[in-house]
């Protein structure tokens, strides 16, 4: 679900760009998702990473050059910061975002250049980090066991695109989650597609209208 900003990120800063979203509620830290082999295959998803200290602190982490800022000077767990020099990267941005039911969300990004992160990247990651943690709050349920799952396989990212697409259309329709599940089904018996591709279509409308800064429609009752 991060594909459409990294690619507007990549296009307005010409970097590389590798992004994961972690939570954390009841004292549980959550890898909901992420882009990129080498920040989902590695440390970033499920170890160390900025986005721990962003959500003990609630403040956002800009990193501009890694190879210029001493490791010592910044807060929190730093064991991160070789493996993803090492990965290639120079830049990094986290930032929270807070549920609305406790705890919180951050969306983090991992650039190839250094000093890609300008205003306007941090200020997109903002308003999308905003939407992921209005996604979370409408549909996810993080337990309170099992710390840090790994990312699943495909049906199990099948699965949270589903869900993330009802928690759109709960939104946007106003509907309950039983009738925002109907919706996908007669779409996808309508145009012939895989439940898990209209969701996604669903999800990626969703993103772009976040990444253009639109709030989503809510159809009123």
């Amino acid at each position: 679900m991060l594909d459409d900003l990294l690619e507007i990120v990549a296009g307005r800063t010409g970097s590389a760009v590798e992004g994961t979203v972690h939570a954390r509620r009841r004292g549980t830290d959550w890898f909901v998702g992420g882009s990129g082999d080498r920040v989902v295959g590695g440390g970033p998803a499920t170890g160390s990473g900025p986005w721990r200290s962003v959500l003990d602190s609630r403040e956002p982490v800009v990193l501009p050059d890694l190879r210029a800022t001493d490791p010592g000077d910044a807060a929190g767990d730093t064991s991160w910061w070789r493996p993803v020099l090492d990965d290639g990267f120079r830049c990094v941005v986290a930032v929270p975002a807070a549920l609305a039911r406790g705890g919180g969300a951050v969306l983090t990004l991992y650039l190839e250049d250094a000093g890609a992160a300008g205003p306007e990247v941090v200020r997109r990651t903002e308003g999308f980090a905003e939407q992921v943690a209005s996604l979370i709050d409408l549909h996810s349920t993080i337990p309170a066991r099992d710390r840090l799952p790994l990312p699943g396989g495909v049906a199990g990212r099948n699965r949270a695109t589903v869900d993330h697409a009802v928690g759109v259309l709960m939104e946007t329709r106003g509907c309950d989650e039983d009738a925002a599940r109907r919706v996908l089904q007669v779409l996808s018996a309508d145009q012939g597609r895989p439940l898990e591709v209209v969701a996604l279509a669903v999800v990626q409308h969703a993103v772009r209208r976040a990444a253009d800064g639109r709030a989503l429609p809510v159809r009123r009752a």
